[in-house]
């Protein structure tokens, strides 16, 4: 496969991002009929790089052409995917300050918080989720006082499916609770269970989470649905791998291998289909992440037909932002700004085939 040598013209911030790169998101987009968001995990390879700001986000998208922002919480407390202890409510404050000044700077629209690292939900032991479960709560402070509507959880646990659906249950209705009176949403996005175990992960199964949904208590629960994570239980994968993905690798291959699918799809041992998958979930979605895990030499996702799956979001009735998550940026080895818009502009060509 020929993969472009693209120059990218877009540096911004620590970064020195500026205008615009040769590609042009916006041929297709008087026909596109939904708002774009920037999920932030596009730009976390960046993290790694000495100098960056993680403030620089807004503008970032905004200069990309982004209506709204999609937060990443572990890029703000450190310690990555583990419990920060020295992190808390006060700090998580001035995180949404110092996030809704730049957002405002710029005219964009905070969206949702997706909260990682804070512990599991779902484990069998239960105090375990009753601390992961006051961890969580600094990140609804941070979204009102942010204006988003949501916070993305995820439902992990080292448990049956039965204490997986029951502990989920319990650790949501907390969660719910606490976020009513801020009028922020609990939203579970469909995920893959990064640990080595080997077992089937529960929350990449649409029936298994509008189970647990229809149990909970209170209707600021909805879900994230996105594009990819379908995958059940991989043939091998190790938390470790995940983490290992956002450091920033200059390398790069001068003859790339010819891959007909990504990693993520091709070392999945069970996958729930993907586009019955999000048809399920849009009907209580507060959010939907448009993923692409690898692009060919056409710009086209490796694994999604993004025609086939915008079809499945157009009869859904969904009407709220569409927010660009690439991940092609590790597998494929480019600039992440380079992927940002690769898969941008196959979300708009892509629904222009729908007219």
């Amino acid at each position: 496969m020929k993969r472009r040598n693209f120059i990218n013209n877009v540096f911004i911030s620590s970064l020195g991002l500026g205008t615009m790169g040769s590609i042009n998101p916006y041929k297709y987009f008087s026909a596109f009929p939904y708002k774009l968001s920037l999920a932030q995990f596009s730009l976390a390879r960046y993290t790694s790089q000495e100098g960056y700001d993680v403030y620089s986000f807004a503008e970032t998208a905004h200069k990309l052409g982004f209506q709204g922002l999609e937060y990443m919480s572990v890029l703000y407390k450190g310690d990555f995917f583990q419990p920060n202890s020295s992190f808390g409510l006060a700090e998580a404050k001035k995180v949404a300050k110092e996030s809704l000044k730049r957002s405002n700077d710029y005219g964009l629209k905070n969206l949702l918080i997706m909260v990682d690292g804070e512990g599991n939900l779902a484990n069998k032991d239960r105090k375990y989720n009753d601390n992961s479960v006051e961890n969580h709560k600094k990140w609804i402070d941070c979204a009102s006082e942010m204006g988003c509507h949501s916070i993305r959880v995820n439902l992990d646990s080292d448990g049956s499916l039965n204490d997986w659906t029951n502990n989920s249950v319990e650790s949501l209705n907390k969660l719910c609770e606490y976020a009513k009176s801020f009028g922020i949403n609990v939203i579970i996005e469909n995920h893959t269970t990064y640990s080595g175990s080997g077992g089937e992960s529960y929350a990449a199964n649409p029936d298994y989470i509008i189970n647990v949904i229809k149990k909970v208590d209170y209707d600021n629960i909805g879900t994230l649905a996105d594009f990819g994570n379908w995958c059940q239980s991989f043939k091998k994968r190790d938390r470790s791998e995940l983490i290992s993905r956002f450091r920033d690798n200059n390398q790069k291959d001068d003859e790339p291998e010819v891959k007909t699918t990504s990693m993520y799809f091709s070392t999945c041992d069970k996958m729930y289909d993907i586009y019955e998958g999000v048809s399920k979930l849009l009907p209580y979605a507060k959010a939907v992440s448009a993923k692409v895990n690898s692009f060919d030499e056409n710009g086209e996702d490796l694994d999604i037909d993004y025609t086939k799956m915008l079809k499945v979001v157009k009869d859904s009735n969904y009407s709220g932002y569409i927010s660009v998550e690439q991940q092609a940026s590790y597998e494929d080895n480019i600039d992440p700004i380079e992927a940002i818009n690769l898969t941008k502009e196959l979300l708009l060509k892509s629904w222009n085939k729908l007219s």
